[in-house]
């Protein structure tokens, strides 16, 4: 096999299949929709598995998909969407009205369980800076709750 198949005991393969159901939560909850967190993922997918030279390392799978979710959330495709679509549930409405790193920390920290020091890897932040904007977020989204009567 050539070392974009298998590299380090990892098939492609096997990194798709232990990554992507996460990934595509990660990216479906910022963008809201299945379809474009599908191409979000591919993307992510693609550009870290095409050069790699070893094994694909979990948080640079999560650095490069957000880059491409908050690309994409950009988009102009990304706003219509959002605005044409239900929203879900109020609780992701906030999440999403969320800064990217405040979404990142959010949805890894509350929605996936991952610790503060596996966010820290992720993300490119210190421990303090994602447990700050973990306790930011949580608390707006809890205003934006209880502003809707639902707290």
């Amino acid at each position: 096999m050539d070392s974009h198949r298998k590299s380090g005991g990892d098939t492609t393969e096997s990194i798709i299949s232990r990554y992507e159901a996460a990934m595509l939560r990660y990216a479906g909850l910022i963008l809201g929709s299945d379809e474009l967190a599908q191409d979000a993922v591919e993307t992510a997918f693609v550009r870290v598995l095409k050069n790699r030279d070893g094994p694909a390392d979990p948080a640079e799978l999560y650095r490069v998909l957000h880059s491409v979710v908050v690309t994409l959330a950009g988009t102009r495709r990304a706003a219509e969407l959002r605005k044409t679509r239900s929203a879900g549930t109020d609780v992701m409405k906030a999440v999403r009205a969320l800064r990217p790193e405040e979404q990142q920390v959010t949805i890894l920290g509350i929605l996936e369980g991952m610790s503060n020091a596996e966010i820290s890897r992720i993300a490119g932040l210190s421990e303090e800076m994602v447990a700050r904007l973990l306790c930011k977020s949580v608390m707006n989204i809890a205003g934006k709750l209880k502003k809707a009567g639902l707290l």
